[in-house]
């Protein structure tokens, strides 16, 4: 069961009583998670004490969804519940911590959003989790954070936590993706979906990137057929594997392997909402273990279109959601490896993308040499927000600074001819002004006396989610050359990227 009007947020923290990062959280948490979950794959149904619903004031505007599969370290719970209040205007989250033995989920975020004018969730988080794993008022209260949502589908966003372990607070922030949690799936026959796995600072090395996946349901048992690849496209070893789905303190959930005994390194938990968007949450502690998708991590998902997708359509279309580079941790005053995010706005000759353009051609077969070829006509320009003030810069997709920056161009490239929706030789450019460069402080090549930008090979699905175009990204350290992004020393440093975009509603 559910817990209703606990705060949704896309940050999960798990955090030892010490404070400190915990270096096998993975085990605790699987150890509480089979205690609160009480995954009745196998038919037993009494196995503890469930979540006692509180009645909310809007019946019939309260979206309820599960969280994953984004994991910044360790430290991070990536299992829970989730709630937006469309009528109050309140999220909430609530998860299993580690230093807690409660068998049901216990309040992580609690907060109340605004509606941006461009489309984002303005959200100011009053309770929130620090690393002692407490729940705390904050005071003044957190803002900063940001949501996309498709209301009844599932959400993206980059809520925020506290680091109290030590000297000043300090904030930081994680993503994470959230698909409807209300029922198990129940498909006639085997429904056909696509996903790209979530980077990870800790997977530099893939075993595989996206790839497609096969369900198919009888009663509990819900089967997984994947085909995973990396970029470039390799097809990797595919698998059969079966899990299954149960009602539980986190939503109705499928969970593999199927049995109630799994520990943190293998237990990997599924939700597929009616919409067709997917999520799982999966971190492995073993390169043996590669879950239901073919990665030791999680996946994020569509269903496979009904029919090839219309390119210019979505290229036309506008989007909101959020760049992932967990390895760019170049700080300013805030979390640069993860930044809200805009596309659809700026076109390849708009005045805001001249700095983009101007360095991918100075490193396109000169310079650094690290732009292969130019964007092509299926691309979409666009980057986050940047907005500066008195304490140094910010990521503000408030629209109040105006639209986002022109910084990163996501090449599509050919729709697969077998799969409808798979873009599997899509690009991603970096021009000279992606942060914690810009304009005024351009990326230069050391060496070359020229300023600096990167392609490198990616792979996209796109699909629609009720009725809304979706686009999911992923470029991989493994790939050659490797997707990299400039560190503070203006070098390209290889590493995985996840860019992950709803269609703005309006």
């Amino acid at each position: 069961m559910v817990i209703t009007r606990v705060p949704y947020t896309f940050r999960q923290m798990v955090a030892n009583t010490s404070g400190k990062k915990i270096q096998g959280s993975e085990k605790m948490l699987s150890i509480i998670l089979l205690l609160g979950l009480c995954f009745a794959v196998l038919g037993s149904s009494g196995c503890g004490q469930t979540a006692n619903p509180v009645t909310s004031s809007s019946a019939g505007l309260v979206d309820s969804y599960f969280g994953g599969p984004f994991t910044a370290n360790v430290s991070d719970l990536g299992t829970s519940s989730s709630t937006f209040d469309h009528a109050a205007k309140q999220i909430g989250v609530s998860g299993f911590i580690t230093n807690q033995l409660a068998q049901v989920p216990t309040a992580i975020i609690s907060g109340t959003y605004v509606a941006a004018d461009t489309g984002f969730l303005s959200i100011t988080e009053n309770l929130a989790t620090t690393s002692s794993g407490a729940l705390r008022a904050q005071n003044p209260p957190l803002g900063g954070a940001w949501a996309v949502e498709i209301p009844g589908a599932g959400a993206l966003a980059n809520l925020l936590s506290v680091n109290n372990s030590g000297g000043a607070p300090s904030v930081t922030a994680a993503p994470t993706a959230m698909a409807e949690n209300t029922a198990c799936p129940n498909f006639s026959s085997p429904a056909q979906f696509l996903y790209v796995t979530v980077p990870g600072a800790n997977l530099r090395h893939d075993s595989a990137d996206y790839g497609i996946v096969n369900i198919g349901t009888q009663g509990a048992a819900v089967t997984f057929d994947a085909q995973p690849f990396l970029v470039g496209p390799v097809q990797q070893a595919s698998s059969t594997v079966t899990g299954g789905c149960s009602n539980t303190n986190l939503g109705a959930l499928t969970a593999y392997p199927l049995n109630s005994f799994g520990f943190a390194s293998n237990l990997e938990l599924i939700s597929i909402g009616s919409s067709g968007f997917m999520v799982s949450n999966f971190t492995s502690g073993s390169s043996s273990d590669l879950g239901a998708f073919g990665r030791q991590a999680g996946v994020i998902g569509i269903a496979e279109p009904s029919g090839p997708v219309d390119v210019g359509a979505v290229i036309s279309a506008k989007f909101n959601g959020f760049v992932y580079a967990p390895l760019n941790t170049v700080h300013q005053n805030y979390d640069v490896t993860v930044l809200a995010s805009a596309f659809g706005d700026h076109t390849a000759t708009s005045p805001a993308c001249s700095a983009l353009q101007s360095s991918l051609v100075a490193n396109n077969g000169k310079g650094a040499g690290t732009v292969a070829v130019l964007p092509s006509a299926n691309s979409l320009f666009g980057g986050e927000f940047l907005a500066t003030s008195t304490t140094g810069a910010t990521n503000d997709p408030s629209g109040a600074t105006g639209s986002e920056d022109c910084d990163v161009a996501i090449d599509l490239g050919t729709q697969d001819s077998a799969t409808n929706g798979l873009f599997p030789n899509a690009a991603v450019f970096i021009g000279s002004n992606y942060p914690p460069y810009s304009v005024a402080n351009p990326w230069n090549c050391g060496g070359t006396g020229s300023i600096c930008a990167v392609s490198f090979p990616a792979a996209a699905v796109v699909g629609q989610v009720q009725g809304q175009y979706v686009i999911f990204v992923v470029a991989s350290a493994d790939s050659s050359p490797p997707a990299g992004l400039p560190d503070q020393f203006g070098n390209r440093q290889p590493q995985p990227v996840g860019i992950y975009l709803f269609q703005k509603a309006h």
